[in-house]
């Protein structure tokens, strides 16, 4: 029973720790929106902030938890990433927006990777799709000298997209998943520390590098967007624009 009793007070932790889990799984859905997942960080940083705190609130009476939980406190502020996330965290929560980079590539894509493209930096407050706009307005204007909308079952035109947080190294994604097993790790010691099986916390569920960091494009969509801007009335093509291929709206 008593190992019943401390469980009932860590579930509102593990709660707030799955939380964490829904919040990097919207990270991953709105990679490519630049509201949502701005909006989306803010709420996982949150939540993996407040796990071990609500954790050390169910327990504070439990006799021997003190120590354990000092232990285990002091290994995770000493931890750079934990640390600097919930730095993140309070100046979102008092401050306002964190200064967020974004930057990636614009170009074609054979599934794997970027086949040909241009290296760009996409605005924090932009979507993916403004970078491929850009990217078809100058070929409206210069023309599409590479062939890149010409039709081709073997590649895929792509913005590939990667976000990051001035002083966390790496994608920030990764760094959230890392946080989040970080904190699992301390949380199935607690788990174990109650009188349970120690749980195995993973993120195998997680998206491929590809499918997370890669916007994909259809051509014939591209070629509409081309044609409707070389349609507008104050439109100017550059005297040599030329196209490499034939851009009708049918091919």
């Amino acid at each position: 029973m008593k190992d019943e009793g401390r469980m009932s007070r860590l579930e509102p932790a593990i709660d707030r720790f799955q939380e964490a889990h829904f919040w990097i799984h919207s990270l991953e859905k709105y990679y490519h929106n630049a509201e949502a997942f701005r909006w989306h960080l803010n709420v996982f940083l949150k939540a993996i902030k407040e796990v071990m705190p609500i954790a050390r609130h169910g327990l504070q009476q439990e006799q021997g938890f003190k120590e354990w939980f000092k232990t285990h406190e002091s290994a995770r502020s000493a931890n750079k990433l934990l640390r600097k996330l919930a730095k993140s965290r309070d100046f979102i929560v008092h401050q306002g927006m964190l200064g967020m980079e974004s930057y990636g590539s614009v170009g074609i894509t054979e599934g794997r990777g970027i086949k040909l493209g241009f290296n760009v930096r996409i605005d924090p407050l932009e979507d993916s799709d403004f970078a491929m706009r850009n990217l078809i307005y100058g070929l409206a204007v210069h023309g599409d000298v590479f062939g890149f909308l010409a039709e081709d079952e073997d590649s895929m035109p792509c913005v590939e997209r990667h976000w990051r947080l001035p002083g966390i190294e790496g994608d920030i994604v990764d760094a959230c998943a890392k946080a989040w097993l970080q904190i699992g790790s301390i949380l199935s010691e607690l788990i174990e520390w109650c009188g349970l099986e120690r749980p195995d916390f993973n993120l195998s569920c997680r998206h491929s590098s590809q499918n997370l960091h890669f916007k994909i494009y259809d051509r014939r969509q591209l070629r509409r967007m081309l044609h409707d801007f070389r349609a507008e009335p104050d439109f100017e093509r550059a005297a040599d624009s030329e196209d490499a291929s034939d851009l009708s709206e049918d091919n």
